[in-house]
């Protein structure tokens, strides 16, 4: 879905639109833009919390990561809007909830990693804090299309050298 923003931001006109209600209908729900976009961040955080319990009941830290990576890459690629976009867009209270998105995503793929090298999944170099930054940005940036790409670049980097595969 593409989300026109006029030179002074997203408007309720143009996301009514954009959704395909009238703005009175978007009116009777919402009183204002902050209350619909503090709405959708607190969505993220309840998708957060189902992700994190779908992604541990994977027994292996490898199928967690991938899990993980499958997740990311297909949540970012719904639509033209980036993240910088809609985090230009939200009040300071939704730009902290989309922070703490953030936050969350991270810690949560740091554990997958820690509990990959204490299991000598991963590599035992891997600094979990470090390196969960970068993967996140890598799988933040790839499409849906290129997740083979992902996975078989992470796999490179974490998987000691005797599982690798050649």
């Amino acid at each position: 879905m593409l989300i026109k923003c006029g030179g002074s931001g997203l408007s309720m006109s143009a996301l009514a639109e954009a959704v395909g209600i009238s703005r009175p209908t978007l009116y009777r729900y919402y009183p204002d833009l902050d209350s619909v976009l503090i709405g959708i961040a607190e969505l993220v955080a309840q998708h957060d919390d189902a992700l994190t319990s779908k992604i541990l009941a994977e027994p292996d830290p490898s199928a967690q990561l991938r899990s993980f990576l499958d997740e990311v890459v297909n949540q970012d690629s719904h639509g033209p809007m980036t993240a910088a976009a809609i985090e230009a867009a939200l009040p300071p209270a939704g730009r902290e909830l989309l922070r703490s998105h953030e936050d969350r995503a991270r810690s949560l793929l740091a554990d997958i990693l820690l509990r990959g090298v204490k299991s000598g999944r991963f590599a035992a170099e891997i600094d979990p804090a470090t390196d969960a930054r970068f993967i996140l940005g890598l799988a933040q940036q790839a499409q849906p299309d290129t997740i083979d790409r992902v996975h078989l670049l992470v796999d490179r980097i974490l998987l000691p050298e005797r599982k690798r595969k050649p």
